[in-house]
């Protein structure tokens, strides 16, 4: 028997609250999707060190990094400390109305070059925006592993300096192993430097348990630096698979568009992953220097000689320089140089670019050489 029940009207409502309602929550299960689907899985700080004569730089670079396009993959966080304010933590944000400039925290003045400012800045990153990537764009004064003050006087003149060597605030800078001691390891998937002189070995060793990846240069960086192509580089850092390569190749081709010595540029992406076997194969190498470097491939301008090119110290001997050529190639995964530096500017040069740079200990540089046994690079290939 089928029975036929007569709906009212009260029930028939009922019925289509309950459908609308339905529907409204399934709408709103999708949003919730939709949005779960964006979540960044990478966050990238830009740590801008311009507490110094860099602070309109980083007011500009800042504005450059405003106006590109971001990847739902990836949060853009901000640290800056110039001159005229006090420290920030920025975040980029896309609307519907474009790009915004939101302030995260202000911080009290401080040093931004401290260890410690560094390391705290860090970890608030990690606490309260926990991603399954990081990357890390530097921005400031260096000079690769020099201490402070080196790369003007390398002899030291009897000065007790101290071991520092990247980031500028005042008068302060960062030594290299404090720099690296503040990282977790295995924080960082990449570290962009935009920078002078990262590109040294002794550098990327310091490093190499703190990130796989790094972009350095052998020389200096010609100003204004990176930021005449964030538009096209950076998006090769926020999209889902960061495009390292790519990104160098971005800044290859816009220093190829500026004039005279402006377009002077060496870069290079080293995969640190390598340089454990690098370190061996030079430990074994029998091979000695020519007092001061004589000879051999430098990325100083004036008379300095402090960054050598590392496969260019070993071109005296075929066999040891097959070896290291290999293991070199196995840490550069990329690397270009123009054929001359600054030129009209006390430049050089370059015959020889194998993407990264060591130090010759030198007669007459006894201060800067004992800074030098101090670092894991020289302790990794020494047989002491």
């Amino acid at each position: 028997m089928i029975i036929h029940i007569k709906q009212s009207s009260h029930l028939r409502m009922g019925v289509l609250t309950l459908v609308i309602c339905l529907l409204l929550t399934a709408c709103d299960k999708d949003n919730n999707i939709s949005e779960a689907k964006i979540v960044p899985i990478r966050t990238i700080l830009f740590y801008m060190g311009g507490d110094n004569n860099l602070s309109s730089e980083v007011n500009s670079k800042i504005k450059q990094l405003k106006s590109v396009k971001i990847s739902p993959y990836s949060r853009v966080l901000i640290y800056t400390d110039t001159k005229d304010d006090f420290p920030q933590l920025l975040e980029v944000s896309t609307t519907s109305g474009g790009n915004i400039l939101k302030t995260l925290r202000e911080y009290p003045e401080s040093n931004s070059a401290d260890a410690e400012i560094f390391s705290s800045v860090l970890s608030e990153i990690r606490e309260h925006y926990p991603s399954s990537s990081y990357g890390l764009v530097l921005f400031s004064h260096a000079t690769g592993w020099l201490p402070e003050g080196a790369y003007n006087n390398p002899s030291g003149s009897s000065r007790n300096f101290e071991s520092r060597s990247i980031l500028l605030d005042g008068n302060s800078e960062m030594e290299i192993p404090a720099f690296a001691a503040a990282i977790p390891d295995g924080m960082f998937d990449f570290i962009v430097f935009e920078a002078c002189h990262m590109a040294s070995v002794e550098v990327a060793y310091e490093l190499k348990d703190k990130t796989r990846s790094i972009v350095a240069s052998s020389a200096e960086i010609v100003s204004p630096g990176f930021s005449r192509c964030y538009a096209e580089a950076l998006p090769l850092l926020y999209q889902q698979k960061v495009d390292l390569q790519g990104f160098c190749r971005a800044i290859e081709k816009d220093y190829a568009t500026r004039p005279d010595d402006y377009s002077s540029l060496t870069l290079s992406l080293i995969d640190t992953e390598g340089l454990d076997a690098l370190a061996s194969i030079v430990r074994e190498s029998s091979s000695s220097f020519p007092d001061n470097g004589a000879g051999i491939q430098t990325f100083d301008r004036g008379s300095g000689t402090l960054f050598f090119d590392l496969e260019d110290c070993y071109s005296k001997s075929a066999e040891q320089q097959a070896a290291i050529r290999t293991a070199i190639k196995d840490c550069v995964k990329w690397k270009t140089a123009t054929p001359a530096f600054m030129p009209t500017y006390g430049g050089f040069n370059i015959r020889a670019h194998c993407g990264l740079t060591t130090y010759i200990m030198q007669q007459g540089s006894e201060l800067l050489n004992k800074a030098y046994k101090e670092l894991k690079w020289y302790k990794s290939i020494t047989k002491e």
